[in-house]
């Protein structure tokens, strides 16, 4: 019997020193989780740091965040990320009444540049901002369409957008945004991000850039 208490406990201790470990470099591992999971899909990401709160249901911080293409978009930076901080709720996603859109209570990102990239054959690194956020298509253009999340503050910086067409290089442009911390609350729906989106675009004075990033919101 004191053999078997014996040991007992000293599973007890081994489990107790391996969960401090694991929790120690739970941002070491979250890390490197995530950059694999780029990898795995052909593109590559460097974080310089990231902090993840416990419990779980907590926050999410990071800073010098870059994204880079794939490889047939010429492979360069995509998204340079300063500074992302984020307070989840991820007990809403067990919450069937809300179709399992996750909610975060605060998302203060600041994006340092973003690059579209377009090839030869048409094809873009990301879809319009509209689409990319929005769960349908059918009231997209009334900006009823609800998104995939919802957020009740989000802080807003953007200080560059490039486009690069790869079939002819003098379709290269650059513009400086310099959004510094624009507020939206009680983010819902699409129409919730339009103000935002009307920031962005009065900043982008080239029809064709303006199209591609937002669609039908800002055709014709």
């Amino acid at each position: 019997m004191r053999f078997l208490f014996r040991w007992a406990f000293r599973l007890l201790i081994l489990l107790l020193v391996v969960g401090i470990g694991l929790f120690l470099t739970k941002d070491a591992l979250a890390k490197w989780w995530i950059v694999n999971e780029f990898r795995e899909q052909g593109m590559d990401a460097k974080i310089g740091r990231l902090e993840i709160g416990f419990p779980l249901n907590s926050t999410v911080a990071a800073s010098d965040v870059t994204i880079y293409n794939l490889p047939k978009y010429g492979g360069a930076p995509m998204l340079r990320i300063d500074d992302l901080f984020i307070d989840c709720d991820f007990s809403e996603l067990m919450n069937v009444s809300r179709r399992l859109r996750p909610h975060f209570r605060q998302v203060r990102i600041r994006l340092t540049e973003f690059h579209l990239v377009e090839t030869r054959a048409g094809d873009r690194n990301l879809i319009s901002l509209p689409d990319a956020v929005a769960k349908s298509t059918v009231e997209l253009a009334l900006d009823e369409s609800p998104l995939y999340f919802t957020i009740g503050n989000l802080n807003f910086s953007w200080e560059r957008l490039k486009f690069t067409n790869l079939s002819d290089a003098e379709k290269f442009r650059a513009v400086s945004l310099n959004i510094e911390g624009y507020t939206v609350q009680d983010i819902e729906k699409l129409s919730h991000l339009r103000p935002l989106f009307d920031k962005v675009a009065a900043k982008v004075t080239w029809k064709v850039l303006l199209q591609k990033l937002f669609g039908r919101l800002f055709n014709g």
